[in-house]
């Protein structure tokens, strides 16, 4: 009965507010004549101003004056006073009716809708239930793992934690975690590519910095990988660069299977951009995204792919060993990496003048994600040997991989340059000089530069393309 009273209140309460205002009588407008009355003033005071200024003669002014008290006598007798009436007549008769229309609609729809919706007599939810809720099982479980690897880091752990934020929709968190996973030696592609989208989403799917470079380490461990395609080309789509963006697309179009979920999604992509663009989809050649480190300086295309510098050694253990370690969970054979490392370090001490020590340690920390402890043992490697290529290429290798939005440092440009004195046939370090040349305003340097990368690349390579176009801009300033 205490509801219905209530819900009675709560009724009249809005009945009282909504009719009050048109039960009011309301102010009768001020009659036409006061308006004409105040314009035929300011009409006689310029008249006058006019007069005063030698702008109408005392006749001109005399007959402007007569006509204009004329009109002032002939608005008074044309008040029309009845007819005023009849219009507040007329508002007040609407008004009732609007009023005894909300006073038998509002309060029977109110009810008709309670009565097919409602339910009164209804419980509230006791805990017991809550705690039967899938959602609020969920939501106790994953605390309850966070708990617990606070108090013991567990890399597994970390991922289902993140995998479990993830599908939660709690995007932020789910970045932490899967940091935690690879900090404690979870690294995978597929990993980095979850973390990598939990902070695309996390921004509202905006690919950030952070996202991008971790897409493109995804490619240098998987580069097939369907996620980190995609995400790379929107990242160009993003900045504006909308062919660059279909290129990407239709090179991840090209290579996924029919029957690929993302295929419909990717075409409606390809066809949205190239409308926004300006262009058809088909006049773009499909090219695959850079990887980590092979973006070049301004002025020259950021993701064309070129000639992968020479390959080499991780500084891992290999065969047998290899297999050991890679049999182990993830946090044992982080540790196990990171205690041979730490004893290579320290054997090179003591033995100073091991060239191929001082490589194999340079790609250790690489892999380590330790880029100044890796530049330092290739710096080492080059005292040693300042005419031998290999530890300059080595040192590249790093330096690349530290570019930010794909503009690459002074340091690297100057380790390309060195590149080029020890080997003038070296297509990489060409393009990316070309690439600092024409940054620099240097157009006839840079032209140079890129014919004589040409005779060297094959004829088929897909990345000419790029440099042809290139060269071609550069011909036009």
């Amino acid at each position: 009965m205490t509801l219905w009273i209530i819900f009675a209140a709560l009724t009249l309460a809005v009945l009282v507010v909504l009719i009050l205002p048109l039960l009011r009588r309301p102010t009768a407008a001020p009659p036409r004549i006061d308006y004409d009355i105040v314009v035929y003033r300011d009409q006689l005071a310029e008249l006058e101003k006019d007069l005063e200024r030698g702008l109408l003669t005392e006749d001109q002014a005399a007959a402007a004056r007569t006509e204009i008290l004329r009109r002032m006598l002939a608005a008074e007798d044309a008040e029309l006073p009845a007819a005023g009436a009849s219009l507040l007549t007329e508002g007040r008769r609407l008004r009732q009716v609007t009023a005894v229309m909300i006073l038998l609609v509002l309060p029977l729809g109110a009810g008709l809708i309670y009565a097919r919706l409602g339910s009164p007599a209804l419980p509230s939810q006791p805990f017991a239930s809550r705690e039967a809720d899938p959602e609020f099982k969920m939501t106790e479980m994953v605390e309850r793992l966070a708990a617990d690897l606070r108090r013991n880091p567990d890399a597994d752990g970390f991922v289902t934690l993140a995998e479990t934020y993830f599908q939660m929709h709690r995007f932020p968190e789910a970045v932490e975690a899967f940091r935690q996973a690879i900090s404690l030696g979870a690294i995978d592609a597929q990993i980095l590519a979850s973390m990598a989208e939990s902070m695309v989403i996390a921004n509202d799917g905006m690919v950030i910095p952070e996202a991008r470079q971790t897409f493109q380490q995804v490619l240098t461990l998987e580069k097939e990988d369907p996620r980190a395609r995609f995400y790379l080309g929107l990242a160009k789509a993003q900045i504006g660069r909308f062919a660059e963006a279909v290129s990407i697309w239709r090179d991840l179009e090209k290579a996924s299977p029919a029957e690929a979920p993302w295929l419909p999604m990717l075409r409606e992509h390809i066809a949205e951009y190239a409308k926004q663009g300006g262009f058809d989809p088909a006049s773009i050649t499909p090219i695959p995204p850079a990887p980590a480190g092979a973006e070049m300086a301004k002025g020259a295309n950021p993701h064309a792919k070129l000639p992968e510098l020479p390959a080499t050694q991780s500084g891992v253990p290999s065969g047998d060993a290899a297999a050991a370690v890679m049999a182990q969970s993830p946090e044992e054979r982080a540790k196990t990496i990171r205690s041979m490392v730490e004893g290579l370090a320290a054997r090179l001490e003591q033995s100073p003048e091991d060239f191929e020590g001082w490589m194999r340690l340079a790609r250790a920390y690489k892999v380590l994600n330790e880029p100044e402890k890796s530049i330092a043992a290739a710096k080492r490697a080059i005292k040693l040997r300042p005419g031998d290529v290999e530890p300059k290429l080595a040192l590249a290798e790093v330096q690349m991989a530290q570019t930010k939005d794909g503009k690459p440092s002074a340091e690297m440009i100057a380790t390309m340059r060195d590149i080029l004195q020890l080997d003038p046939g070296n297509a990489r370090a060409m393009y990316y000089v070309a690439g600092a040349e024409a940054a620099a305003g240097n157009a006839a340097k840079a032209r140079e530069m890129l014919s004589k990368l040409l005779e060297v690349m094959p004829a088929n390579a897909p990345e000419r393309q790029r440099v042809v176009q290139q060269l071609g801009a550069l011909s036009k300033n």
